[in-house]
């Protein structure tokens, strides 16, 4: 396992995202800016080039008329009767010399827009005679350059800064991640006694935080119980001794479940807190604040998952579904269900049969979600391009729901550990994809609870093959 500082990792991501950021928009301004300074370049060539004819009809001469469009960069030579001449600047103010900036043209008929290296020209047909203006680009070329100039240092410095503020902020945000790992690794070196405390148990850490303690306690009760039960029993040896290991397996099944629970929040937590020390710290675009909002939103919502993922598997142990039993069309529900999850794997073939009005008793929202948990699984572990066949009929007198898919499968040894909490027998199928590893572990108990069984069976051919079967309901 990689263990490179989450600190370091943090504060290189965000600097990466800023270049990249900084690079982007420093692109996008030079092509912008440059672009439009030629745009505005051929655009004033052009204007003057529909000034000359309005000059021309004024009866103006030749020189005169070139003299009158020469200045600002603009270089005339017009040849009308075989004669040629340049124009020279005036001398004479602009307000002396009649009518100011030529008027604005988007076009002019018979324009003829010409570039030869920096130098971009129109020509121009004005009375009988060739009118050429033009003017370089050195200009544009030279104040681009120092706009990147200007652009790396300032991006540069901006980087510096912002990375020495960064490491010193990340640091701070990360205590209570640090509070909640010293306390964890305390708990797994037999510590007891310690509390979170959590100022605020109504935000999602606040009531991750809670739980850890409700869990602290609960485990030291056990313990206690369990002393007392070994200083009863002191006469039973063998009492005394499987009361011991009823205990230890507690203990251990207990820091498992605070590992977990710990690694399963660092991801959230840490996307939570870079986004939030971008905002403050950048002021970004709105487009940007509105993703990093985005982001924040999906990592709380991913965070609060978790936790009422917890809780639904506490009410479910202590035998409380939550809601009252009735008639439900399982039939429907499943062809409901595969066609929200053909809309999401869009490239994976999904095969349904279903016999018609299947119904059996049950809360319509739980059987969703445990149907949705299995065809879930076989999507995320179906390669693109392979198929998953979902099949629902009455078999001696009972739902019996199949769910096929061509995957890599379940190996015969894990069939039954599938089912424990937060194991995913496949690394690359782990929380990055949104899963907590307590899908199959809550849609297990849910089909328990409503008087059935799921299981994980040898399949047909390849892949993984669960099958749910539920009492059918009474006529």
């Amino acid at each position: 396992m990689r263990t490179t500082s989450l600190r370091l990792r943090v504060v290189a991501a965000v600097l990466a995202m800023l270049t990249i950021v900084l690079v982007t928009v420093g692109i996008l301004i030079n092509v912008v800016l440059g672009g439009q300074l030629r745009a505005d370049l051929q655009q004033r060539l052009i204007d003057r080039a529909g000034y000359a004819q309005i000059l021309a009809e004024e009866g103006l001469a030749a020189q005169s008329l070139a003299n009158r469009l020469t200045g600002d960069d603009v270089t005339v030579t017009y040849s009308v009767g075989g004669d040629t001449v340049y124009g020279r600047t005036d001398p004479t103010p602009r307000g002396d010399r009649g009518p100011g900036a030529p008027p604005h043209a988007e076009t002019v008929p018979g324009a003829v827009v010409t570039q030869s290296g920096d130098r971009l020209s129109v020509t121009q047909t004005v009375a009988g005679g060739t009118l050429t203006l033009s003017s370089s680009e050195a200009g544009i070329d030279a104040a681009l350059a120092q706009l990147r100039t200007i652009e790396v240092v300032a991006g540069a410095l901006t980087i510096v800064v912002t990375g020495l503020l960064l490491t010193g902020v990340v640091g701070v945000a990360l205590r209570p991640l640090t509070r909640m790992t010293e306390l964890a690794l305390a708990i797994t070196q037999g510590g007891r006694g310690g509390r979170l405390r959590p100022s605020n148990p109504r935000t999602e850490i606040g009531r991750t935080a809670g739980a850890f303690d409700d869990m602290l306690q609960a485990l030291e009760t056990a313990e206690n119980t369990s002393r007392q039960a070994a200083a009863d029993a002191q006469a039973a040896e063998i009492t005394a001794r499987d009361a011991a290991q009823v205990a230890a397996a507690a203990e251990e099944r207990m820091r498992r479940l605070l590992a977990d629970v710990s690694h399963e929040l660092r991801t959230p937590v840490a996307g939570l807190q870079a986004s939030a020390e971008t905002l403050l710290r950048d002021n970004p675009a709105r487009a940007e604040r509105e993703s990093l909002t985005v982001g924040m939103i999906q990592q709380t919502q991913r965070a609060a998952r978790l936790v009422d993922d917890l809780l639904l598997m506490t009410r479910l142990d202590q035998g409380d579904e939550g809601a009252a039993f009735e008639p439900v069309d399982l039939s429907a529900l499943t062809r409901d269900v595969v066609a929200e999850q053909r809309m999401l794997g869009a490239s994976r073939e999904f095969d349904l049969a279903v016999a018609a009005e299947v119904w059996v008793s049950g809360d319509a929202q739980r059987l969703a979600q445990i149907v949705t948990n299995l065809l879930g699984n076989a999507r995320t572990a179906t390669e693109p391009g392979g198929s998953i066949r979902t099949s629902l009929a009455i078999v001696d007198g009972t739902a019996r729901l199949e769910v096929n898919d061509s995957g890599a499968g379940v190996p015969a040894p894990d069939r039954e550990r599938i089912f424990e909490r937060f194991v995913r027998l496949d690394p690359s199928r782990a929380s990055n994809r949104g899963g907590s590893g307590l899908g199959l572990s809550i849609a297990l108990a849910l089909a328990r609870a409503h008087g059935g069984t799921l299981e994980c069976l040898e399949p047909v051919a390849t892949g993984a093959r669960f099958v749910l079967t539920l009492p059918l309901a009474r006529a």
